[in-house]
């Protein structure tokens, strides 16, 4: 048929051809019934497609009246043409949505909070997931330590755009943070009364003496007050914030003992010329916190800041006294 043409009539001739073609298959899918897709996998079909974005209408409407407004499909939900398999038949709207609710979840567009790639919870906006971590930060960070840097994250911590169950959208930063602290088993603390002693509440607990001060490294528990807070359980956050500090210590420089021989003295008799005394020793350490808790502890520098006083003993080195006896 296309002998005597050109080769650009031959290319235009065949052209049209494929566009008529393609006309016939848009034609021929026009008459084919409209299938709702739930993550590609087509569960209910409709005579048009008009009849299917009412199914998906009246579906929005009744999830949002049982979930809320603004709830939308978990799922990815399509509509598109498609041939009628002879064990369905063509639904109305109203069976296609009900028929919908059933294979698709709720979700709500929201700010997520991700850890380690699995949203946890959410918030409906941005700056309020924002503060929900910085207050879990301020949470686990002990107060009495200077920090070295600001405090991070051990996990892999985002905030991003998303969906979610509607019940682990938030609106209240603090209630976001409680449950991130808290996780599957929050923190125990006991609130120190009148007349208690550390190793009474270590006992009441189940713990030793020193396993309550582990657990409280920079509380001195021989200096306890009313209203002190002990940590008598560590819980298991959903998250795990690491701050380094930096802590200055001071601790003893013992003195030396110089024994000096005195001839003069009698023997065996001994006599102070210059009391010794400690000396002071300034250590400054990195420390390594996790969850409040210390992990590590490394000597940055030390000094001396008093110098020790050596002791000096005056020791007898005549004849030792002897008593005179009378005749």
């Amino acid at each position: 048929m296309t002998k005597g043409l050109s080769w650009g009539e031959r290319i235009v001739y065949w052209l049209l051809l494929l566009a008529l073609g393609a006309v016939l298959v848009l034609q021929w899918r026009a008459t084919l019934p409209v299938a709702l897709f739930v993550d590609g996998k087509p569960i209910a079909w409709l005579a048009t497609s008009r009849l299917a974005q009412e199914a998906l209408r009246l579906a929005k409407e009744e999830m949002e009246r049982r979930y809320g407004k603004g709830t939308e499909f978990a799922e990815s939900v399509l509509t598109g043409n498609l041939p009628l398999p002879n064990n369905e038949q063509l639904i109305s709207p109203a069976e296609a949505a009900q028929r919908l609710l059933r294979q698709v979840r709720p979700a709500r567009r929201a700010w997520l909070i991700v850890i380690n790639d699995q949203p946890i919870l959410a918030l409906t906006r941005k700056e309020d997931a924002e503060q929900a971590l910085e207050q879990v930060k301020a949470f686990f960070v002990p107060s009495d330590l200077p920090l070295v840097r600001p405090p991070r994250f051990k996990e892999r911590v985002i905030i991003r755009q998303g969906l979610i169950a509607p019940d682990r959208v938030l609106t209240d930063p603090e209630e976001a943070a409680r449950r991130l602290t808290q996780g599957l088993e929050p923190p125990r603390y006991h609130l120190v009364k009148s007349g208690e002693v550390a190793l009474r509440i270590a006992r009441r607990y189940g713990l030793s003496l020193a396993e309550l001060q582990r657990l409280n490294p920079h509380r001195n528990l021989d200096r306890l007050k009313v209203g002190d807070r002990l940590l008598v359980r560590v819980g298991k956050p959903l998250v795990t914030v690491v701050s380094v500090h930096r802590l200055v210590t001071h601790e003893p420089v013992p003195y030396k003992v110089e024994r000096r021989l005195v001839p003069s003295m009698p023997g065996g008799a001994i006599a102070t010329k210059q009391r010794g005394k400690e000396g002071v020793r300034e250590i400054v350490w990195e420390i390594l916190c996790e969850n409040g808790q210390e992990v590590r502890r490394r000597r940055l520098k030390s000094r001396i800041v008093r110098e020790p006083v050596t002791e000096i003993l005056l020791i007898g080195g005549g004849l030792p006294r002897t008593s005179q006896r009378h005749p």
